[in-house]
Order: C-alpha cells, then structure tokens, then sequence
C-alpha cells in the first residue's frame, strides 16, 4: 500500500510539475523520475536482493542525483529546489554507513533512505500550492547577507562589522 501510495504522489508531483511548473519545477521533476527508475531499475536487474540490502549502484545513482540538484539549485535557487538538493544530500550518507556496517538493521537502513524520498516528492508537490517555495532567492534570505548599520558591505556581500 506503502508503495501504491508513493507512486501516486509521485506521478502527481511529478505531472503537475512537468505539465504546470517553472522551469526549476520541471528539472527537479525530470530528475526525481530518473532516480526513481534508476533505482526500479537495479532492484530489476536484482544487483541486490531488495531495497534494504545496500548497493554500489544505489549510492552511485544517489550521488549522481545530489550533484544534478545541487547544479538545479545553483541555477535557480528557489526553496523547493534548496530543500530536494538538501534532502537527496541527507539520503546519501545512508548508504555509506550501511556499506560501512553492514550489520545495521535493514529496515532502519531502508527507512531512512525512503524517508527523503518521500519528502522530496512531498515538497515538490505542495510548490504547486505554494507560491513562495517557487519564488525565487535573494540575497536576503540567506544568514549574514544584510547590509551593516552603517550600509557599508564588503565585495562579497558581508557586512563590514
């Protein structure tokens, strides 16, 4: 039920991002499905027996998937790109300590590499009803970048005191 559901809420993010979305909508979009059939992809050709048994290619799809986002967040900073580059960045050091432990629990392994899935198609989803996730970044809404009382800022944006 678990994944009938993920699926739906995926295609819905997906499709309205796709059909209705700003160009960072439809890049996440774009790369969410391709990590996702990335993923339906190895679990298919069976280099693991399930989700909860790590892989090489897992954490190579994963890693591959943070540096798209990342590049997607870099060009259009908006918080919905942000916060899925952030996401897909906190999944990938689960495959590490699974690779490094082997002996972690499988579903706490699998719960926690799902449980950023989930909130990347979440947050795709609600930029759709919420303007202010697409609205683009200034240098306002990042820490340390308002200018100094007396109005003088460095070369870089940092304030003088």
């Amino acid at each position: 039920m678990r994944i009938i559901l993920y699926f739906t809420l995926l295609a819905l993010a997906t499709g309205l991002a796709l059909w209705r979305g700003t160009a960072v909508e439809r890049a996440l979009a774009t790369t969410l499905i391709a990590g996702n059939i990335g993923t339906w992809a190895i679990v298919q050709l069976g280099s693991s027996g399930h989700y909860s048994s790590v892989s090489q290619y897992y954490l190579l799809i994963d890693v591959s998937l943070a540096a798209v986002l990342c590049g997607v967040a870099i060009r259009w900073p908006t918080w919905v790109s942000v916060l899925i580059a952030a996401f897909q960045i906190n999944g990938v050091p689960g495959h590490l300590v699974k690779m490094i432990s082997p002996a972690t629990f499988p579903i706490s392994y699998a719960m926690l590499v799902k449980v950023w899935g989930w909130s990347m198609v979440v947050t795709l989803l609600l930029s759709r009803w919420r303007p202010g996730l697409r609205r683009p970044l200034s240098r306002a809404h990042w820490p340390f970048s308002s200018p100094a009382r007396d109005g003088h800022m460095t070369a870089r944006g940092w304030p003088t005191r």
